[in-house]
């Protein structure tokens, strides 16, 4: 009992500090920090402390409850050797939070506390974190209502090295000042998601992420490195305060961890969701190209083994080689992740992007169509993918003028519309009889059939290039119009209301 009592008091005393110093919002992530009877070294030694059960029941203000896994932290700050052990909780309401832990860590059993939550978490994950959107299921929106169009570029090969790929963001070989520059990079051309790998042995020329104690070559997958998991910890976070989804990658390919044991590969998921799901700007890919050594059943066992370790619900799914997406009915599918290959044409993008569209009533994200040099090629396939009815983009060119226009333009409420397109070269959205937009991707002039649509209509055209818009003269709905790009190039013409 007086081993409790002592956890229980620390508990209290850095909860007091916290508010003190700022209360816990909503939206934001409750960490309860509790010290078992003994320590523990996560390198070495026994008893493995990644082997012992640690978790929390815990208790929104509502009355919801959640089954909450714990983890091991060591000392609590990186280092290997210590009694700390940490839940977090992804804190949604405001009120107060109540929870109780369930373990078999000698001094960690039938422990209980409070965490009071008030106030809301700043920016835009403010707006709670990133959904499928009800009302229109083939689109994301933050949870309050706020529609977003996701935009990554993993594949980023004119940035100097080693920046040119998000994935390898958290490896070993990088450092915070490379990795802030990434960071700074993507926020210059307004991207809100950057893909991030837990493990990577082999892609991008053994750039390596090592989660687990030892280096990509050697190391025990019974144990976690905890000083990397500290920084795994920190850039999260800070990609959540600059407003930036971590796209959270588990398995990498041309890395054989498609032949692990599951319990290895198991071990990894429950661990990184412990640590990382209660953070609002999560979300999950189980593995890359999973036709590289994962058979169907394990792609499915170990997403649902994921959805099992996500008391919080982040959005999960898998990535596979160029082509259709292999499970669009799963339940355990929240998104689509998929690529039309690095060599497509914006024509096979655009055809992917309407296979997906119609393949399931959920978002997909035209992850990977291109090595994404800033020219006339990579953009005309991220508007190919735009107007095929994609919920976002993983790489492409000319992203910031794509975002720019989506948060301009109601896209949210507009499907596939081609057979709009009467004569021309061009690609349709449309939300018929109220906005419509068109991508002429080799300029020149297109009709299209507004015979929806009634009374005047706004034109504008839109230049990808420069992220400007040019009044054009209005038009009168009800019939087929044509309309001339105002120079050559690809341009992109938007109707309204």
């Amino acid at each position: 009992m007086a081993k409790r009592v002592l956890s229980t008091v620390f508990l209290l005393g850095v909860l007091a500090l916290a508010s003190a110093a700022h209360a816990i919002p909503c939206y934001g992530t409750a960490e309860v920090a509790l010290t078992s009877a003994a320590s523990y070294n996560a390198s070495s030694g026994s008893p493995n402390p990644f082997d012992f059960n640690f978790s929390a029941a815990v208790t929104a203000p509502s009355g919801r409850r959640y089954t909450v896994p714990g983890f091991f932290d060591g000392n609590g700050a990186g280092g290997a050797i210590g009694n700390v052990w940490k839940v977090r909780i992804y804190t949604d309401e405001v009120g107060t939070w109540r929870w109780t832990t369930s373990s078999n860590v000698p001094g960690l059993n039938g422990l209980s506390g409070t965490v009071a939550v008030s106030g809301k978490i700043a920016g835009v994950f403010g707006r709670g974190p990133v959904v499928e959107n009800p009302g229109r299921p083939r689109t994301f929106m933050y949870q309050e209502g706020v529609p977003v169009f996701l935009t990554g570029k993993f594949l980023d090969s004119p940035a100097p090295n080693p920046l040119k790929y998000s994935h390898t963001m958290l490896s070993e070989k990088l450092t915070d000042s490379n990795r802030q520059a990434m960071l700074t990079r993507h926020l210059g051309m307004k991207l809100n998601k950057i893909n991030v790998y837990y493990a990577n042995k082999g892609d991008y020329a053994s750039v390596s992420t090592t989660p687990w104690v030892g280096t990509a070559a050697s190391n025990d997958k019974t144990r976690f490195d905890l000083a990397r998991w500290r920084t795994y910890d920190q850039w999260i976070v800070k990609l959540r305060d600059a407003g930036v989804v971590a796209h959270m990658w588990f398995f990498a390919d041309d890395s054989k961890f498609g032949d692990l044991p599951d319990a290895d590969r198991q071990r990894l998921i429950k661990y990184a969701m412990a640590r990382h799901s209660a953070y609002v700007n999560t979300m999950y890919v189980v593995m890359l190209e999973w036709q590289e050594g994962w058979t169907t059943t394990e792609v499915a066992n170990h997403a649902n083994f994921l959805h099992a370790n996500n008391p919080w619900a982040r959005l999960v799914t898998v990535h596979g080689t160029p082509g259709n997406f292999s499970f669009p009915a799963a339940s355990w599918a929240d998104y689509m992740d998929i690529q039309a290959g690095n060599s497509a044409s914006y024509a096979n993008v655009h055809k992917s992007s309407l296979y997906h569209h119609s393949a399931a009533p959920k978002p997909f994200i035209q992850e990977e169509h291109g090595l994404g040099q800033e020219d006339t090629v990579h953009r005309q396939r991220a508007w190919a993918a735009f107007t095929g009815g994609a919920a976002g983009v993983g790489t492409g060119s000319f992203l910031k003028h794509l975002v720019t226009f989506t948060q301009q333009v109601p896209w949210q409420n507009m499907d596939p519309a081609d057979s709009l397109v009467k004569s021309g070269a061009a690609y349709g959205l449309a939300q018929k009889g109220s906005a419509y937009v068109f991508y002429l991707y080799n300029g020149g002039t297109a009709s299209v059939d507004l015979t929806q649509a009634t009374g005047t209509l706004t034109v504008q055209w839109y230049d990808p290039r420069t992220g400007s818009f040019r009044a054009a003269p209005a038009v009168a709905g009800g019939a087929t119009r044509s309309f001339k790009a105002p120079a050559s190039g690809d341009w992109v013409l938007y109707i309204r209301k």
